[in-house]
């Protein structure tokens, strides 16, 4: 059972009883550990797993084992939407998740994500962190704490037939996240959007419900992905966060101690993981390739379709989620200016 009212917790932390409903357990007063649950979308050889059995390896070593967190990956505890609604309700303590989990609840983290907006893979992480309390400010509000981040990009088009042109685009049943964000893109691409869980990826590339789905290498490799569709056009369109988040009422019922211990882990295994994603990459294209992937780079002229396209979307995009969601942008673009 988990966390249901900061009161409750609060009241039994204070108490020095075990606290089952926070996945906490108190020896004593004087002595007390505290147990989490970490879901995790992606499979347990992806950069994003390893990421996380990183930060639960540094949480445990900063605070002598007080603190134990078990990871629970390839979705577990529930696919991305349920693990995230989990957290913000208390029933699960921790997450991993990205645009489709978090972004349901937080809609104004689909503006770090939005089409062709960081120049090189490795500003993300510039972005994040400059912006975490803004971040956290939007997340607080929704019932969660930004311990982290994770990755994802860029992410070009696993498709089942090639294509190298945005008017190929036209009528394309492109896979997608369950994310409004996803949607739109689709849209001003000329495609059709086909949400799906991404549990169901690889049957709906398998079985014609989608012609196509996006994801970045390791995301395709670790998922073989490249199975069924055999071509990996080379659109790069996005650079996505994914969120390492904690139920906020059970975070701020923690010693001080134990919460910077979060978050220095937090931090810790993001500036690893970035480095991790940047060198799988380019080494599992090349296993891809030699397992039958063809990598299909755009014509001339052709990655400046997709920016021309997808350029006003982003703005539009942002505008329709809020103001918040404007300001965020703006703050964005000035990191990026500035760096």
């Amino acid at each position: 059972m988990n966390v249901r009212t900061c009161k409750g917790v609060r009241a039994v932390l204070a108490a020095g009883l075990v606290a089952v409903a926070a996945g906490v357990m108190a020896d004593s007063a004087d002595a007390q550990t505290y147990k989490f649950r970490l879901s995790n979308l992606y499979p347990e050889n992806h950069p994003m797993c390893v990421q996380t059995q990183n930060f639960a390896k540094f949480v445990a070593e900063d605070t002598n084992g007080d603190v134990s967190i078990e990871v629970f990956c390839n979705n577990q505890l529930g696919n991305e939407r349920e693990a995230s609604e989990g957290v913000r309700r208390g029933s699960i303590e921790m997450v991993m998740s990205g645009g489709g989990g978090l972004g349901r609840f937080v809609p104004e983290f689909y503006t770090l994500e939005l089409p062709f907006l960081y120049p090189e893979t490795r500003d993300i992480n510039v972005v994040t962190w400059a912006l975490i309390d803004d971040i956290n400010v939007l997340a607080n509000k929704r019932g969660y704490e930004i311990l982290g981040f994770g990755y994802e990009g860029p992410r070009s088009i696993n498709s089942v037939e090639s294509f190298n042109t945005l008017a190929e685009m036209k009528g394309y049943k492109l896979r997608i996240p369950e994310a409004p964000l996803y949607v739109g893109m689709a849209k001003a691409l000329g495609a059709v959007p086909t949400p799906t869980a991404f549990t169901e990826a690889y049957t709906s590339l398998q079985t014609g419900v989608a012609d196509g789905m996006e994801s970045g290498p390791s995301t395709t490799y670790n998922n073989k992905f490249f199975e069924v569709a055999p071509y990996y056009v080379q659109t790069q369109h996005i650079v996505n966060p994914c969120y390492l988040a904690i139920n906020r009422d059970l975070f701020e019922s923690l010693p001080a101690e134990y919460q910077q211990a979060l978050r220095d882990a937090g931090r810790r295994s993001t500036d690893i993981m970035l480095e991790d994603v940047l060198k799988a990459n380019d080494a599992e294209l090349a296993k891809m390739q030699a397992e039958g992937l063809t990598v299909v780079e755009l014509a001339p002229g052709e990655a400046e379709k997709f920016r021309e396209v997808l350029k006003p979307f982003a703005q539009e995009y942002a505008e329709s989620i809020s103001p918040e969601a404007v300001d965020l942008l703006t703050k964005v673009n000035k990191v990026l200016s500035e760096k």
